[in-house]
């Protein structure tokens, strides 16, 4: 793992529970963090409970195609979760303040998550991992393979056996914006043409990081 740390040791009052981050990897497969945290509660017979944040230090600057398609993403994400017992939980404010509340609102002893190089996510990354510290929450930043996904990377057989459900746990779920209902009118929500030309555009436009970028270069 990039990113360590364990407080000092706590006997558990009862099982543990890990809390996984998602961030770019709006998916449960090839997931490195994912894979890391499921095996982690299999080893411990505990739980897992994800957690997605809308950062709108990122959204401010990020592309409307893009936060399209990130919306589109965290659909599917969820109704992954609930088709094995869970929910994606889904909050909207700053990754160092809703990070470590919902982690210490379940009793997590551990927060997971993918590294991220970019210069944006190093800076909230570092922000986050002080706050936990501070709570005494564990947390691992788990690195991807330079080539790309780790074809190691897997599920449990029965996902469902070791995700909690946060509705139990008494963790509000929040639900997913619309486009609309995010960067006040900013975003571009022309609707897609038909045609090679315009496919292409659009895949330039989704294929070209501007999401991080366009903040990294705002220093």
């Amino acid at each position: 793992p990039v990113g360590y740390h364990n407080p000092s040791y706590r006997t558990p009052l009862c099982e543990y529970m890990y809390l996984y981050w998602h961030r770019r990897t709006l998916q449960a497969r090839q997931n490195p963090a994912l894979s890391t945290a499921f095996g982690a509660a299999e080893r411990n017979d505990s739980s897992l409970l994800p957690l997605f944040v809308l950062d709108d230090k990122i959204l401010s600057h990020a592309d409307g195609l893009r936060v399209a398609f990130m919306l589109g993403s965290l659909g599917s994400l969820r109704d992954w979760y609930r088709s094995h017992g869970s929910d994606l939980v889904i909050r909207h404010g700053a990754p160092t303040d809703v990070v470590g509340r919902i982690a210490q609102s379940v009793d997590a002893e551990r927060v997971v998550w993918n590294d991220d190089s970019s210069r944006v996510a190093r800076r909230r990354d570092r922000a986050v991992q002080r706050a936990l510290a501070r709570s005494d929450v564990a947390y691992t930043s788990v690195r991807t393979q330079p080539g790309g996904v780790d074809s190691a990377t897997r599920l449990p057989p029965d996902p469902g056996s070791h995700l909690a459900d946060p509705h139990a746990l008494g963790v509000e779920t929040g639900g997913i914006p619309r486009l609309s209902d995010l960067g006040d009118g900013d975003y571009d929500s022309a609707p897609l043409t038909v045609g090679t030309e315009s496919a292409r555009r659009r895949l330039r436009a989704l294929s070209n990081g501007r999401t991080y970028r366009r903040h990294d270069d705002a220093g």
